[in-house]
């Protein structure tokens, strides 16, 4: 008898232990011991494997690649800390690094940056005549500090010099095709700078966005070093002491154009 009643015992607990770690259903969401040291709990960013039991989501109406794409911000909202203006000089660049007063505040500076123009070649066009100058002034530890970056985010296809002989194009181990933008070329020195900044915030071709990678000032400072390369194939001069690139900073075109509209990043006052 006392066999019978320890096997019944022993069945029971093993079915209470099964209920325990039962597989997920189509209604219903399954157990399983201690499941967050087994699965991360944390939303994964960019990846399409969802939880190996929510066979359910097959059903879902989104795939499981659209769920684990980044989502775009609200229209109309403002990230924290962020306060735009339309540039009014090198003098503005104190303000923003809170130089300006001994009691003022540095705003931070992030990536985001209002930028009024889609993804056309109408607009386009009318970014690289309307974005003329550069917002920021040519200084040596800006050029020092876009190298890294143009070497990391563009030479890798547009080549270390420029030359567009990046490594994923013309090195040993080529990924790509089609051969990228000769930034010595005589066409891309006249280009307008609000052409080079279209790219970055929209791409051209195989190249994908980098607005999400650079920030604001760094896309400016990149476009610098940009500049540098060029007139280091010409022999001429792109610094903070002299530069006879001249070309870039007149309208594209020949055209007149207004004041160019650039937004910045402006330092608030403290409370009082």
């Amino acid at each position: 008898m006392k066999y019978l009643i320890g096997a019944i015992l022993g069945v029971a607990i093993f079915a209470w232990l099964f209920s325990l770690c039962s597989p997920a259903g189509k209604n219903k969401t399954g157990h399983e011991y201690m499941p967050d040291m087994y699965h991360s709990v944390a939303y994964e960013a960019n990846n399409y494997s969802a939880y190996y039991w929510n066979t359910w989501d097959e059903d879902n109406e989104h795939s499981k690649a659209s769920l684990s794409q980044p989502r775009s911000s609200v229209t109309g909202s403002i990230p924290r800390g962020y306060t735009g203006v339309y540039y009014n000089g090198a003098e503005a660049l104190d303000v923003v690094r809170g130089k300006n007063a001994s009691n003022a505040i540095a705003a931070p500076v992030n990536a985001t940056a209002p930028f009024y123009y889609e993804n056309s070649e109408t607009d386009r066009l009318r970014c690289e005549k309307e974005m003329v100058n550069n917002p920021f002034p040519i200084s040596d530890a800006g050029l020092d500090a876009a190298k890294p970056l143009y070497n990391t985010m563009c030479g890798i296809c547009h080549g270390e010099k420029g030359d567009g002989q990046g490594y994923l194009y013309a090195g040993p181990q080529a990924k790509y095709p089609a051969a990228p933008k000769n930034f010595l070329a005589d066409d891309m020195i006249s280009a307008g700078n609000g052409r080079y900044y279209f790219a970055i915030m929209h791409g051209k071709n195989m190249m994908g966005a980098y607005a999400d990678k650079l920030s604001f000032e760094e896309r400016w400072q990149v476009i610098h070093y940009i500049r540098a390369l060029q007139a280091k194939s010409k022999s001429l001069k792109y610094d903070e002491k002299s530069n006879t690139l001249s070309n870039v900073e007149k309208p594209a075109h020949g055209e007149a154009t207004g004041p160019v509209r650039v937004p910045q990043y402006v330092a608030l006052p403290p409370a009082n």
